[in-house]
């Protein structure tokens, strides 16, 4: 575990330090992003499917509408939308996110996790 932290502490490369996480054994996509978060609260925050079907809905990303197994690519189309609008509103990323969070948490109707079902039930 020290090893993934310290490579994702000492790499340059937004893709290599997200790489070096995801090889912890239970780590996804969303956990990596946490724990960059805490990290660096200025420059990350935190994907999940609350912001991510928020982005969604808005038109900002166009793919995985449900926002369930967001990928790498997934991250790192979040993490130019947060980091465009906290440089626009000159706030740290993970506000950006949190705000999107709390918005889709208060507009939010039905359940959160689609279940897609098979033919015949």
């Amino acid at each position: 575990m020290r090893r993934a932290t310290g490579l994702a502490l000492v790499s340059r490369s937004e893709e290599r330090r997200l790489t070096a996480l995801l090889r912890l054994k239970g780590v996804s996509v969303p956990m990596a992003s946490a724990t960059l978060t805490m990290l660096s609260p200025t420059r990350y925050g935190v994907i999940d499917i609350r912001v991510w079907q928020l982005l969604h809905a808005q038109g900002v990303v166009t793919r995985n509408a449900f926002g369930v197994g967001l990928s790498a690519g997934n991250w790192a189309q979040f993490l130019g939308v947060i980091r465009h609008f906290a440089r626009k509103l000159r706030v740290k990323a993970r506000d950006v996110e949190r705000a999107l969070f709390d918005a889709h948490r208060a507009r939010q109707k039905g359940r959160l996790y689609r279940v897609k079902r098979g033919k015949g039930r």
